[in-house]
């Protein structure tokens, strides 16, 4: 096969063909402008598309993993039972890095032990397009090694002055760009163009980290009394906001729906968080985290401590979007900083 060229150089236009071409074989879900603000969102025309290079509130999540799903329909009468693995072919257009990186370590959690059908078939017909980003106050990803991504896309759009210079990540985003567009090879003045924009991103983080990635757990894994948790646990109200918006939070609860007739239902799977009260109560009311505090410091060390044995990465990519949507301003570089200094004292 012939060697892919590192970089392509798109015009604007040619995005708009892109797109166009897109639309017509799949479903195309990119970042849009809601209520004044980037969100993902189905679009159905190219110039709805919005590659903003702001972060999203939302991450994509939700297109590969449905708040609600039907995983299979029953019958009581028959005791049958037909299992519900569904997807469309669809294009999530946009994604940030962190996203991109989040979106493989989601790959990694449904396919691991007994794989997920319902997921993975999903993930088998979606098309995914990045885009590059600049950090607000509240993203700290280059503190997790998570603010560029050189795999897990089929195509990757770098903006420039006129147009994007696009990676090709797979074969089939290599298709896809000889299908829908005509691109070209970037000129010099491109390229420079994109180690500039490189460089004015990477002074643009304000949200750090004071520890590397690596040492987190052990910190962690020392701060089961710490002080903090009482601290931000009096203040959560414990909503769910911080799980709903974190794109590697993947915990469910499944229930079955039974019909008005008693006879046909649906056993459903929707999204569950470790923050809310019902999550660890069982039979009889009892609860093994009773307090927001324990239940806080439980989905803290789930970023950054309990997974990193069995799949050897923290599960937090430094998006940021816990602090930025949580009600009482609790931010989880800041907690995690404060954790940094008390191991450090102690």
């Amino acid at each position: 096969m012939e060697k892919i060229p590192k970089f392509k150089y798109l015009p604007d236009r040619a995005l708009n063909s892109l797109v166009n071409g897109l639309l017509r074989e799949y479903k195309v879900c990119g970042t849009i402008e809601k209520d004044g603000f980037p969100a993902f969102g189905e679009v159905s025309a190219a110039d709805e598309l919005k590659l903003t290079q702001s972060p999203t509130h939302l991450s994509a999540k939700g297109f590969l993993f449905p708040q609600r799903e039907v995983l299979l329909r029953f019958d009581m009468r028959t005791s049958a039972h037909v299992p519900v693995i569904e997807a469309e072919r669809q294009v999530l257009f946009g994604l940030h890095p962190c996203d991109i990186r989040a979106l493989a370590l989601m790959d990694r959690i449904f396919a691991h032990g007994v794989p997920d059908p319902n997921y993975l078939f999903r993930r088998e017909h979606t098309i995914v397009i990045g885009a590059d980003c600049m950090p607000d106050e509240y993203c700290f990803c280059e503190s997790l090694g998570t603010d560029d991504v050189d795999e897990g896309f089929d195509l990757f759009l770098h903006r420039t002055g006129g147009g994007y210079l696009v990676r090709v990540g797979s074969e089939r985003g290599s298709a896809l760009l000889e299908k829908y567009a005509r691109t070209r090879e970037p000129g010099k003045a491109a390229l420079k163009e994109l180690d500039a924009a490189n460089e004015r991103r990477r002074l643009a983080f304000r949200a750090k980290l004071d520890a590397a990635p690596e040492e987190l757990p052990a910190i962690y894994a020392k701060s089961d009394e710490s002080r903090v948790w009482e601290r931000i646990g009096a203040i959560c109200t414990g909503c769910g906001s911080c799980n709903n918006v974190c794109p590697t939070c993947y915990c469910f609860d499944v229930k079955d729906e039974v019909g008005a007739s008693l006879a046909e239902g649906e056993r459903v799977r929707t999204w569950d968080g470790c923050t809310l009260e019902d999550f660890a109560k069982v039979a009889g009311g009892h609860n093994f985290r009773k307090t927001r505090a324990e239940r806080l410091r439980h989905r803290f060390n789930r970023k950054f401590r309990y997974l990193s044995d069995t799949f050897d990465s923290l599960f937090c990519v430094g998006c940021g979007r816990c602090s930025r949507s949580c009600l009482v301003k609790i931010n989880i570089a800041d907690v995690t900083n404060e954790l940094i200094r008390e191991n450090a004292g102690a």
